[in-house]
């Protein structure tokens, strides 16, 4: 995993322009040929941007998820917005977001001029939109796996996740509550950490 250091020294080789058309093209393929929405977006950008251009740290586009849907607008845009900033400040973040929103802007557009030709009850077209809802579930599966292995790691992290899912499929909650209210159990959770970490360290001590 490449530490902050290596994170800038990977980006200044790179000349802004160079930089800029990149953020775009790669969020432009991303938009076009990846299907699910911005969690599996989520998934390709960490792979381009973390492990092939190392511009990000790793595992932060999956740390920031949580963050990134509590703010308006869709979730692959806020994630193209994100990684541009912060690879590339304003400008990153313009062309990135222009990137991965030009090829829906494309498609749609285009699928609206003809939708009235469209033969929706055929079954070959049906066939198409069984197989890419099987697709997206797999995709959303994959980021789940991947935000589980980062996010579920002790016995009250899990209380926390099973109690929002009985919260909102059987209580119908509001997810915006949910994520609020673990927006502030989280650093109330690494402040309890905090201060264990000196207490067991005195403890080993006295019990050498």
């Amino acid at each position: 995993m490449p530490d902050n250091n290596e994170i800038n020294a990977d980006s200044q080789n790179v000349s802004k322009a160079r930089m800029l058309w990149l953020l775009f093209w790669e969020f432009f393929k991303i938009a076009s040929f990846v299907v699910g929405g911005g969690f599996a977006i989520l998934i390709v950008a960490e792979d381009v941007f973390v492990k092939k251009y190392h511009w990000l740290r790793d595992g932060e586009l999956s740390d920031m998820l949580a963050l990134i849907q509590t703010v308006p607008g869709l979730t692959a845009g806020n994630i193209a917005i994100y990684t541009g900033y912060r690879i590339a400040g304003t400008a990153g973040a313009l062309l990135a977001l222009t990137g991965v929103a030009m090829p829906s802007f494309i498609v749609i557009t285009a699928i609206a001029a003809g939708f009235s030709a469209l033969p929706l009850d055929h079954y070959i077209v049906q066939g198409a939109f069984t197989g890419v809802r099987t697709a997206m579930a797999g995709l959303m599966l994959v980021a789940l796996v991947q935000l589980w292995k980062s996010s579920l790691r002790d016995p009250l992290q899990y209380a926390v996740f099973i109690a929002g899912i009985i919260a909102v499929s059987l209580f119908h909650l509001n997810p915006g509550w949910l994520i609020g209210t673990a927006l502030i159990l989280g650093p109330v959770w690494c402040m309890a950490i905090l201060r264990r970490i000196p207490k067991a360290a005195e403890e080993e001590e006295a019990q050498k």
